[in-house]
């Protein structure tokens, strides 16, 4: 007998019948239809009641589907339904939107992240309100220049506004009373820095102060560390136990986003009373750092055509041979935009440490690819959802929904899924700011996501993130024919398949690329650590030297250092004018009577004593060291790069000349080369001059055990020797770890991000073996009614998955070993790109995977075969 069509079939034919029927009618049949949705597959006879109907109305259903009102397909009750359904299939699915929610939400979040982090990278300097007009002049080596150059250049280029130079003061400690001190740093600066920057007051006119002498202007966050809540105008603050100055105004602190960063200002007229006037004149002498402000930003390329014009003029050579050097120094120079300074800048002598532009590169490419991973895992599991819906398409379809409809209703679904995301990566980041903070050396705060232009940039991305991995689900169902659809209980044939594969690879190619970056970085950063020096850092303490202290200890340290080493954990003691990875006095070095016509290069320069060589442990390759017994004065110990630059080929007894400080003395020792500064670069020349008088910092040899003991000796020592002096220490080898900050912390977000990357690429193939499972679930009965194991169904179920991981990993190993080539080449010391890297590389990828594909497909193959014969 015939089946006896149910209600909702019956009210489907009449309105079919009818294209004019009542509201009340429509709403019926909407309602009638999700509940069809619900159910379809549950009740054979239905649906296939219904396939039968539709065959014959289709003639006349595309007859009268062009009546069907447009304005219905997005009427209220139309948009209220696309909700009904999109929340109802979300709630229905939830593996897989759980799926889907995560996998956003991490790609969103880590999105967020990065861009914030590169928004700030990109943000300083900008916050300077004449930032596009302000420069700094630098050659191709030196970001410092001469104390006349402003003056000169402001007469000489009508194009300058104003100039303002700074010179630095180094690290002091600071007090205003024995009960508060602290170490502050700054410069000495013109008054036009008020201007030129735009510094605000608070109190005080710090134009005006600059321009008296012993006069300091502090900032806001210095005033409050010394002065609490009392007025500091008029007040004194003692440098290093010998200096006092008044502070004469207050100015607001300066943005965290710039390379400028100082405690206080020092007016210039001060520095002019304590340098001798041939200093000050000297047009040799880089002394500090030079910034112009220019009438229009565009005069900056009629200036450096011009700046050859201006050498001539500001050294006034003699003849053809100076007027040479000066067209070549000239040729060296240019004016380097502000906000060019902090990631593009690494010249000798900045004022502090830079960052790099291509880490901003870097950064780029992860959030692009991590984003990619998000879309691709969302767009797989939208796909291998396609099944599931493929009957409902073909329902609606027949009913009359055009494709608009369709995408409507996917994208639709998609966009509420992003936006769940995008609520929950909002959450993730709340929650994770701290720790990136702490990793990344940020400032982010919790809540700047608030700000106009970061809301604007986090709507763009769940808009961009929406539409790339929604619209193309959407327009692939929407195609599936409706016949077809209600028939099949496959999927209809498509280029479906080969997208779904593709996407599974693109997203191993990249899990694959970041792990074996990672790899690798993190083998150049365990280069920089481990890597022979030429010196030992270990248990060597820093002892920064100030007011009293440096006094006492360079009227008598053989006193100081005999307190020291009292103590049997010290194992020696010595003096330097600089640290190790410092950046180095840099001063003209020849051989007393140079060949006629020879340029020598600069050298870097340190001031040292006797024991310095053995606190460091750095070996004589031939010579001795300094001595007190040979009352060594004006003597210097070089490296074996000087020794070849300078053509000694019997350095030991030879003399050479510091034409930069006036002084002629004896080398007295050749040491092996050893790296002084960074890694990032290769030994450079090197003297070492015999001058305590000069040093600055103690160096401290300690034992391995009982390290806290031994410091609090130190610290106890020093109040002895300068009471009320501060005590500021650091180990050697974590100062010498900040030399690649950069580097690490590159390296520790590159690892964050990759474990994150995996982390989504896996939740995408979870989801798809998952549904590849059951779609086989008949099959994977069969075999086992027919004697397959447990072990032959994991292999056939996920052979196929690992083929697909496996040319993620071939195609990622080039793309990698490329781009970490490319970035070792910053690089003098660089670890080599060997082949088993990427080898371990893709093993723990595919171990990954294959736990992923692995976990599903024994679930799977566990099933029992009598319950999977029955599923459908």
């Amino acid at each position: 007998m015939p089946h006896t069509p149910p209600r909702w079939a019956r009210t489907l034919l009449r309105w079919w019948a009818d294209p004019n029927t009542s509201e009340e009618v429509e709403g019926d049949l909407l309602e009638l239809y999700n509940h069809w949705v619900a159910t379809v597959g549950q009740r054979k006879a239905d649906w296939k009641y219904t396939l039968n109907a539709l065959k014959l109305l289709r003639p006349f259903a595309k007859d009268k589907r062009s009546d069907y009102p447009t304005t219905y397909l997005y009427s209220p009750t139309m948009i209220r339904n696309y909700f009904k359904i999109a929340f109802r299939n979300l709630l229905k699915q939830k593996v897989y939107s759980s799926f889907n929610l995560i996998g956003l939400a991490l790609g969103l979040s880590c999105g967020l992240l990065l861009t914030l982090h590169i928004k700030e990278e990109l943000s300083y300097e900008k916050d300077f309100p004449k930032h596009e007009r302000i420069f700094r002049m630098v050659t191709t080596e030196w970001s410092k220049s001469q104390p006349p150059l402003a003056r000169e250049m402001m007469n000489f280029f009508p194009e300058i506004q104003d100039a303002v130079r700074f010179s630095s003061r180094g690290s002091q400690i600071t007090n205003n009373g024995p009960d508060k001190q602290a170490e502050t740093s700054g410069y000495y600066a013109d008054s036009s820095v008020v201007t030129v920057f735009d510094l605000k007051p608070i109190s005080g006119n710090p134009f005006k102060a600059l321009q008296e002498p012993e006069a300091v202007v502090i900032t806001k966050q210095t005033a409050e560390k010394f002065f609490g809540a009392q007025n500091p105008i008029g007040q004194k603050l003692t440098f290093d136990s010998k200096e006092d100055l008044w502070v004469r105004a207050v100015v607001d602190n300066l943005p965290n986003n710039s390379h400028l960063k100082f405690d206080y200002l020092v007016s210039m007229p001060t520095f002019y009373q304590q340098t001798s006037p041939d200093w000050t004149s000297s047009r040799g002498w880089m002394f500090g750092w030079t910034y112009i402000l220019l009438k229009d930003a565009k005069d900056a390329q009629k200036i450096e055509k011009r700046l050859n014009d201006f050498y001539v003029k500001f050294y006034q050579p003699n003849g053809d041979e100076e007027k040479k050097k000066v067209a070549e120094f000239a040729s060296t120079a240019r004016l380097q935009p502000l906000t060019d300074i902090h990631l593009t800048s690494n010249l000798i002598q900045e004022m502090g440490p830079n960052s790099s532009i291509l880490y901003v590169y870097i950064f780029i490419a992860v959030e692009i690819l991590i984003l990619i991973i998000a879309c691709v895992n969302f767009i797989n599991l939208f796909t291998t959802q396609a099944l599931k819906r493929a009957k409902e398409v073909g329902m609606r379809k027949a009913l009359g929904a055009k494709k608009a409809q369709v995408v409507t209703q996917f994208l639709g679904e998609a966009f509420i899924l992003i936006i769940l995301s995008g609520l929950i990566a909002i959450c993730l980041y709340r929650l994770v700011i701290p720790f990136y903070n702490s990793m990344a050396g940020k400032q982010l705060s919790g809540w700047e996501f608030l700000q106009p232009a970061n809301l604007l940039i986090m709507i763009a991305m769940v808009l961009f993130v929406g539409l790339l991995s929604g619209l193309f689900p959407a327009l692939f169902i929407s195609k599936f024919d409706p016949i077809a659809s209600l028939k099949s209980d496959k999927l209809p044939k498509s280029s479906a398949t080969v997208l779904r594969k593709s996407l599974i690879v693109l997203q191993f190619v990249v899990s694959g690329f970041l792990i074996s970056s990672t790899i690798l970085i993190y083998q150049q950063m365990n280069l920089f650590k481990n890597k022979e020096l030429g010196f030992d850092k270990e248990q060597v303490i820093a002892i920064k030297l100030y007011g009293n202290l440096k006094e006492k200890v360079l009227a008598n340290s053989a006193v100081f250092k005999n307190e020291l080493t009292r103590n049997p954990n010290v194992v020696a003691v010595g003096q330097s004018s600089n640290l190790i990875g410092d950046d180095l006095s840099v001063e003209g070095i020849t051989p007393l009577n140079p060949p006629a016509g020879k340029e020598f290069p600069s050298f870097k320069v340190s001031r040292i004593d006797e024991d310095f060589l053995t606190v460091l442990n750095i070996p004589l390759k031939e010579g001795r060291n300094f001595s007190r017994q040979f009352n060594d004065s004006a003597t210097f110990i070089i490296n074996e790069k000087a020794a070849k630059i300078l053509e000694l080929k019997n350095p030991v007894g030879a003399i050479i000349v510091n034409h930069s400080m006036g002084v002629q003395g004896k080398v007295v020792g050749v040491v092996k080369d050893y790296n002084f500064a960074s890694l990032h670069s290769q030994v450079e020349p090197l003297v070492l001059e015999y001058k305590p008088a000069w040093t600055g910092n103690i160096l401290v040899k300690i034992a391995a055990g009982n390290i806290p003991q031994t410091i609090h000796y130190l610290k106890t020592t020093v109040e002895k020797v300068a009471p009320n002096t501060m005590f500021s220490y650091t180990f050697l080898d974590e100062r010498m770890a900040t030399l690649y900050k950069k580097e690490d912390t590159m390296s520790q977000i590159l690892n964050a991000f990759s474990g994150l990357a995996i982390i989504i690429s896996c939740l995408g193939l979870f989801g798809v073996v998952a549904h590849e499972s059951k779609l086989r679930t008949k099959e994977i009965g069969i075999r086992k009614v027919l004697g397959a194991s447990v072990p032959n169904l994991v292999v056939l179920l996920s052979g196929s998955f690992l083929k697909l991981v496996l040319i993620g990993i071939v195609i990622a190993t080039p793309l990698a070993w490329y781009a970490m080539n490319q970035w070792l080449q910053d690089f003098e010391y660089r670890i080599e790109l060997q082949w088993w890297v990427f080898a371990v590389a893709g093993l723990l990828v595919v171990g990954i995977a294959l736990l992923t594909v692995a976990f599903q497909s024994i679930k799977a193959a566990l099933v029992n075969p009598v319950k999977s014969l029955k599923s459908e």
